[in-house]
């Protein structure tokens, strides 16, 4: 099927498409542009970051904040706790600010400025952290980026974080699958125990519209090779989360292919998740676009009838308006940011909706995110950050200015500061009119 024949998609994905005139100059275009202007020596914490890092070390110490005499229970319990009370066991640190797709929700068509290699974490700087997360309470790690396949030491990561902390409940990876095939073998053997695999359709036309790229085809057989993986490697043990489907909805584009979506769960332990569009930074957000969990079940039992020729089955319907005599609703984990379904009368994998934007679940929030250049962000939708990168060096550089104590109190006082709901923007509309929120590849997925 020609491209140009492809139905119309709304104004931004037609927008995304005119920026890339050929699928070969689509393939020699950079994926992102460099930011060659940074003059900055190489390792110099920069004097405004140094700034914060010791503005917030004095507020703690003016409310006498300290880990020196606590015992490593106590140290655990309080670190990663907010004001809340919600305490923070899940970490996911950015690998990369670079991907070899531009997905349109992710970012701007022309790329995002990437910071000198100097300006993003080591490998020994990223180990040094994790040590510090896990030993505060940190059960669940997930490297991402951009792309975090891209990072050519991503297998010796995995092997000294499993290496090292072996009785993490998951170490994850998530990514658009590109070139998971190739790097599968190794990923594996090196600890991965999660993938969540980003995919937004099962078209090839729709597919170059929404990531400017081609390599449908490679990303299906990443997921079917990721699933034979894991199951020989498991030997009939169950495969629940282990191969996860991450695909973003949006109205007028994709949001007729939610029960095609679904029939991958039907014969393949895969879990599929719609997440609901949200906003960053350059993405074009349009609440006209946006298709809520509500809409999404409405859709796909719309869906399944015309699967079934207009013949409506005569099942009991829950509080939601589906049919769960078609979708079963599946019991969700204590800090879940997917509702469960599965497809009836048996599927093998399940069905979830991330319902970040209609009905947010802040409330039960248990994640803190780690971006590739090394600052801590206590929300996905807050613009507050502290930089870790500049407190490791600043400790390298001189522990008389900077300790141990001190990367902990800042770890502390950053997630003190978590708001309670949305990063303190209320909703969807907030978080756009507010605008402070980096573009989605430079937070990490």
């Amino acid at each position: 099927r020609r491209l140009d024949a492809a139905p119309p998609f709304p104004p931004i994905i037609q927008a995304a498409a005119s920026s890339s005139s050929s699928s070969s100059s689509q393939q020699q275009q950079p994926d992102t542009k460099d930011d060659d202007k940074d003059s900055s020596s190489p390792f110099i914490v920069q004097p405004k970051s140094r700034e914060k890092i010791n503005k917030l070390l004095f507020k703690a110490k003016q409310q006498q904040l300290s880990f020196q005499n606590d015992e490593d229970s106590t140290k655990n319990r309080w670190l990663l706790t907010d004001r809340y009370n919600r305490h923070h066991s899940y970490l996911r640190i950015s690998l990369s600010e670079r991907c070899n797709l531009r997905c349109q929700y992710c970012m701007p068509p022309e790329g995002v400025p990437l910071q000198k290699q100097d300006k993003l974490l080591t490998d020994e700087e990223i180990l040094e952290l994790v040590d510090l997360f896990v030993e505060a309470g940190v059960k669940k790690i997930r490297l991402t980026g951009g792309e975090p396949l891209l990072r050519p030491s991503l297998a010796t990561l995995l092997n000294s974080i499993s290496t090292k902390h072996p009785h993490l409940t998951s170490l994850g990876i998530t990514t658009n699958g590109l070139t998971l095939s190739k790097q599968l073998p190794d990923l594996l053997s090196s600890g991965l125990t999660h993938v969540n695999i980003s995919l937004d359709t099962l078209h090839s036309d729709k597919f170059v519209h929404i990531t400017r790229r081609n390599g449908l085809e490679r990303v299906l057989k990443a997921i079917d090779d990721t699933v034979d993986a894991y199951q020989q490697q498991l030997g009939g043990r169950s495969m629940q989360g282990k191969v996860k489907v991450n695909c973003v909805v949006m109205k007028g584009f994709n949001d007729n292919e939610l029960y095609d979506f679904v029939n991958l769960t039907k014969n393949k332990p895969v879990d599929v998740r719609f997440i609901e569009w949200m906003p960053f930074a350059q993405n074009g957000w349009n609440n006209d676009k946006f298709v809520s969990y509500k809409d999404m079940l409405t859709l796909l039992q719309e869906q399944h009838e015309e699967h079934l020729s207009g013949n409506d089955s005569s099942g009991v319907n829950n509080e939601n308006g589906i049919d769960t005599s078609i979708f079963k609703r599946e019991t969700d984990g204590a800090n879940d940011t997917t509702k469960w379904y599965s497809l009836q009368p048996s599927s093998v994998g399940r069905v979830g909706f991330i319902t970040s934007m209609s009905q947010h679940f802040c409330n039960t929030c248990n994640r803190l995110r780690i971006t590739a250049d090394g600052n801590l962000k206590v929300c996905l939708f807050g613009s507050d950050e502290v930089s870790l990168r500049d407190a490791l060096r600043m400790k390298k550089e001189n522990e008389n200015e900077l300790s141990e104590e001190d990367l902990r109190l800042l770890v502390h006082m950053a997630v003190r500061g978590k708001k309670a709901v949305l990063g303190g923007h209320g909703s969807s509309q907030g978080i756009k009119d507010a605008d402070d929120n980096r573009p989605m590849t430079l937070i990490g997925g």
